[in-house]
């Protein structure tokens, strides 16, 4: 990401962004990087393109220590529920498609 305070995290062996890392690189309002993804209009498949992590429950070690990263990092909203991530790619294509500035 063009602020050097934002980096990608690691999920899974892919590098992701966070919605809020999106709105903060784009310098967008809370819920812009969200009601994008929402509402694009290009396919983007969960599990390839993009994962759900719910924040209450971490479903393994390493998503445990994604979450703690994220939250050391400012990456979530403190009235998220769950943790949306994309990955680059996703993020390219929204990008793209919502006039977002690109990674």
């Amino acid at each position: 990401m063009s602020n050097p305070g934002e980096r990608p995290l690691d999920y899974r062996g892919q590098a992701v962004v966070t919605l809020r890392q999106i709105d903060r690189h784009n310098g967008a309002a809370k819920g812009t990087a969200f009601r994008a993804f929402k509402h694009a209009d290009i396919p983007l498949v969960e599990g390839r393109d993009f994962f759900v992590v719910p924040l209450d429950r971490p479903s393994d070690p390493a998503t445990e220590s994604l979450l703690l990263r994220a939250r050391q990092t400012n990456a979530v909203y403190s009235s998220s529920r769950a943790l949306i991530l994309l990955t680059r790619h996703a993020y390219a294509r929204l990008a793209a498609a919502a006039n977002l500035s690109p990674l």
